[in-house]
This record gives structure tokens, sequence and C-alpha cells, in this order.
């Protein structure tokens, strides 16, 4: 029997496309795969996740040591319904979220792929274990408030010295 016994022009086109799967700009449906503390090329700490979704398309995210690695945490964790105190990565997987990519650059052969931009919870999931924008904004105002009256946490002392 020789390799090419059963490849014909019919064979090959009728032929189930598989390991092509990307996931789409815009809006992704995923899951953790699999999440790994590495070095990056710089010499930093790194979490390399890899998302997939239901059709076998997976895609890798990056959060390395620096500036932004507590806010890229925080929206994973929102997004994904994380706790902030969980730091067992490997608790992560199976969690669903939405992976939001946008077109990347061209490569060396010109091909471009889809980058993940950012990460959102999947609409009508559970994200109160977070303070939203709204309830940090209104305990910060009740507490302006407060401050403007003249009082203090400490002591129900007036103060009405106008600086």
């Amino acid at each position: 029997m020789s390799y090419w016994d059963d490849v014909t022009p019919e064979s090959v086109s009728n032929a189930q496309e598989s390991g092509f799967a990307q996931f789409q700009v815009g809006d992704n449906d995923a899951y953790i795969k699999l999440a790994i503390e590495k070095i990056s090329q710089n010499g930093n700490n790194m979490l390399e996740i890899i998302f997939a979704n239901n059709e076998g398309a997976e895609i890798k995210h990056y959060i390395v040591e620096g500036e932004y690695k507590l806010s890229k945490l925080k929206q994973l964790y929102i997004a994904f319904g994380i706790p902030f105190v969980n730091r067992d990565i490997h608790s992560w997987y199976g969690r669903r979220g939405i992976v939001v990519c946008k077109q990347g650059k061209p490569n060396s052969n010109g091909n471009s792929y889809s980058e993940v931009s950012f990460l959102k919870p999947r609409p009508g999931s559970n994200t109160n274990q977070h303070p939203t924008n709204a309830q940090r904004n209104q305990t910060a105002q009740q507490s302006n408030n407060q401050h403007d009256q003249g009082y203090t946490q400490d002591d129900d002392f007036m103060d009405d010295i106008p600086f």
C-alpha cells in the first residue's frame, strides 16, 4: 500500500479541515484550557494563559511582570469569575469568559492572526463578587460627603474651619 493510494482531488477537497480553527476578531466565548508560570524572553516572570473554544481554536494570552500586571490580572479574574485571592492557576481550568480579539500584525509571511485585546465576563454571568465601579464610586461619595460635613471617622468632632 502506498501513501498516495487514497489521495484523489475529490478526497482532498472533501477532507475535514482540522487544526485550522482560530479565534475570530471580536467577542469569543472561551474557557481557560491551561495556565503556566514562565519566564519571558526579557527574563521577567509571566503567566501564559491558553484560552480555547468549543470549535477547537486556541489562543495564548500573556500577563508579564510590569506596569500592567495587576490590571490585566484583575481583568482576567473578573472576566472568568476567579476570586481575587485565588492564586491556584490549576483551579482556573474550565472557567468561562469572553476573549475579545483584534487583528494582529502581519508576520514575516504576510499572514496575520487574531490576538487577545481584552477580556470580559459572559453576558448574564455573576460578577457580583467584585465591587463595580458604580459601587466603588458610591462608597467614595459617601466618604466625601462625611468629610465635607466636617466629620471624621475617629470621632464626632465637627470642624468648621474652611480649609
